[in-house]
């Protein structure tokens, strides 16, 4: 009976899943131009040369890292908030700081191909090259 009670259960969820899933192809086809980020991939950017400079006061979520804020709690958080599966936990600067050692661009491929556990993309493949590198940016943000 318990067997049956699981099997029921899991069965909703991938259905659940897959009717959100279409839900959200459904908006994107729906939508008439996509909305660009507003956060460039630039390691210029304030807030990368706050994390490089090791300014953690500095680092704190600014404005223009909003929209990879929004792209991390969408794809990135479940495990980056609690370190799942070797994810290094977003602030965590002992976990952050030998990444980002090894440069943005390191990162960001990381990110978008896929790394240990890490699913390319997040698991979004939907997501645009611009949307990852904002993630990226706010994880390196929030290194502190």
């Amino acid at each position: 009976m318990k067997y049956v009670t699981l099997l029921s259960t899991l069965a909703t969820l991938a259905l659940a899943a897959c009717d959100n899933a279409e839900k959200a192809r459904a908006t994107t086809e729906a939508s008439p131009a996509r909305v660009q980020p507003s956060v460039t991939a630039e390691p210029e950017s304030p807030a990368l040369q706050a994390v490089a400079a090791g300014d953690a006061s500095s680092a704190a979520v600014k404005p223009g890292l909003a929209h990879g804020e929004h792209i991390y709690r969408q794809a990135c958080a479940f495990c980056h908030d609690r370190g799942l599966t070797g994810a290094p936990k977003i602030g965590d600067a002992g976990a952050w700081s030998p990444r980002l050692a090894q440069g943005m661009d390191t990162l960001y491929a990381s990110a978008l191909q896929g790394r240990n556990a890490m699913p390319a993309r997040g698991g979004n493949p939907s997501l645009a090259d611009a949307d990852i590198r904002a993630a990226v940016d706010y994880l390196a943000a929030r290194a502190s």
